[in-house]
């Protein structure tokens, strides 16, 4: 296990490295590397397929909590309306419209409608950290990143709840009802959301009893386990419940960190002005604001520390799920399944840039929508990068589901496929569009 795992710490070295130095995505070199490697030495495996379920279920919230920590509140309600209609409305007409072609293209499976439901929640499915790690490399407008990172992050829990309580119980025999369906949104959005702003609050509070810098980091982990092991305990959305944690959490401690740096700034006049003799303050005037102004100083600086090392935990747990993906679905499954896959891709894509274009319309036509321009609808186009969640998905899947090898090549290859096209493709348009990006980033500041 120590090989593996120095293996694993030296990938994400190199992962980490070429995303800093050549701009490839993290993600792309990560799946490419562990494939490699694999092949190279089959005997390197972390886990086996009963541990692999375990392994990506424990390591979501984590993924979730980085990504959620990039996003804002504020930002969050002045795009809600675009942010409704990319992660919930899109990824439903999507399901939709996937049910009416795969019937005709899939038809020698003889798909039930509730299992196609479970294959496009999987692919629509989007990774979070992939976006992010594109974005990280360049200057971007701040509302296109929200946008793009804020779908990312949303549209998986729709999908997961589309997954979790329409499409499996359908598999399993339901009977799935309108009114159902209707029900049980509103009950696993509105206790999702509840247990996630209780939990956010409850870390928030504990936070303040402790001066410790390193206390923050466990508390923000504890607050994403913790709302996620709730949720589920409660048959609702873990996945949900984490993301409003977080973002809870995280904006309620933004407040405080705003209030500190409007402190430090004032200190710093009072400084300047003693050090130019405009002003004189007693000795222990001055000593005081020294002392706070440190303090608001390591404050902020332990949390821009704590905001890193989240996204450090973020990157290794992509890291272990791309490596042990590696030792499970094998090459050959993946090739005896390739037209199924590169259909499900090219459906995928041509359904998400009509849906990218749908939403261009609606934005630009629309006061309370950002307006979208045709370099803003290639990146959210090609922003759909799959991952993490689809993984966990497959892992969900009832043991006796007779088409989970067709499921696991194609979510698998359409990862695959969607990571190494997708993000050379994005990087390759924001690269393009350099100049008019960062113009674009200017005019916003």
């Amino acid at each position: 296990m120590i090989i593996e795992l120095l293996v694993l710490l030296g990938i994400l070295l190199i992962s980490i490295e070429l995303q800093k130095h050549f701009k490839i995505p993290s993600p792309v070199s990560l799946i490419a590397l562990s494939y490699l490697l694999y092949y190279l030495h089959p005997s390197l495996i972390l886990f086996d397929q009963e541990n692999f379920a375990e392994l990506v279920i424990f390591l979501i919230p984590i993924l979730i909590t980085a990504d959620a920590l990039q996003l804002d509140l504020e930002d969050l309600k002045k795009n809600a309306w675009s942010l409704l209609f990319l992660a919930v409305l899109a990824v439903v007409i999507s399901v939709i419209l996937g049910i009416i072609t795969t019937n005709t293209f899939f038809s020698q499976y003889n798909l039930s409608t509730g299992a196609i439901i479970a294959l496009f929640a999987m692919v629509l499915a989007t990774d979070p950290v992939s976006v992010v790690s594109v974005f990280s490399s360049f200057k971007v407008s701040h509302k296109l990143k929200i946008l793009a990172e804020g779908e990312s992050l949303f549209n998986d829990a729709t999908a997961l709840i589309i997954f979790s309580f329409i499409a499996i119980p359908m598999i399993e025999g339901a009977d799935i009802t309108p009114m159902y369906i209707t029900l049980i949104s509103l009950k696993v959005i509105i206790l999702s959301i509840l247990i996630g702003l209780i939990v956010g609050f409850l870390a928030v509070q504990l936070m303040r009893t402790t001066q410790e810098d390193m206390s923050e980091l466990v508390i923000i982990i504890l607050s994403a386990y913790g709302s996620f092991e709730l949720a589920e305990h409660f048959e609702v959305s873990g996945l949900l419940a984490v993301i409003v944690a977080v973002i809870t959490l995280n904006t309620i401690t933004q407040k405080s960190l705003k209030s500190a740096d409007r402190r430090i700034r004032q200190s710093k006049r009072i400084i300047n002005k003693t050090n130019q003799k405009r002003k004189i303050f007693s000795k222990r005037f001055m000593s005081g604001i020294t002392a706070k102004l440190s303090s608001d100083i390591t404050e902020m600086e332990q949390h821009k520390l704590n905001l890193k090392y989240i996204s450090v935990l973020a990157l290794l747990a992509n890291a272990f799920l791309f490596f042990s993906m590696a030792s499970i679905v094998h090459v050959s499954i993946l090739l005896h399944y390739k037209y199924e896959i590169l259909w499900m891709f090219i459906v995928t894509t041509i359904i998400r840039a009509l849906l990218m274009g749908g939403f261009a319309f609606t934005s630009n036509i629309t006061k309370k929508m950002t307006d979208i321009s045709f370099r803003w609808w290639s990146v959210l186009l090609f922003a759909g990068i799959k991952g993490g969640l689809s993984i966990v998905m497959l892992q969900m899947l009832p043991e006796h589901f007779e088409h989970k090898e067709l499921f696991e090549a194609i979510v698998t290859g359409v990862i695959l496929l969607s990571t190494f096209s997708y993000a050379f493709i994005l990087v390759l348009i924001i690269t393009l569009n350099k100049q008019a990006f960062e113009k674009e980033t200017s005019l916003h500041h």
